[in-house]
């Protein structure tokens, strides 16, 4: 063992709780994206800050949810259908 080095043990993940988490973490990023500049418009109008802000991240995330469904037909999604899932 090298000096100054903590020797620290492999965590092993599990490869569909990796594209789950994988997943999560993009459809929440998706949302926050689309939600901040609803904040904004909804400000601005007059519409309730809130309102707007989930109607907005929620329509992006169902969006992006429709096209997984679409591509997951074999009940398995590959990393080129998640990531064309997310792509506009």
């Amino acid at each position: 063992m090298k000096e100054g080095k903590v020797n620290q043990p492999q965590v092993k993940q599990n490869p569909t709780i990796a594209k789950f988490l994988d997943l999560l973490q993009r459809l929440f990023s998706l949302f926050l994206a689309t939600a901040l500049p609803a904040v904004t418009t909804g400000a601005v109008i007059g519409v309730s800050v809130a309102k707007s802000a989930i109607m907005a991240g929620a329509m992006a995330v169902i969006a992006v949810v429709q096209k997984l469904a679409a591509a997951s037909v074999d009940g398995e999604l590959t990393a080129d259908e998640i990531k064309a899932s997310f792509q506009k």
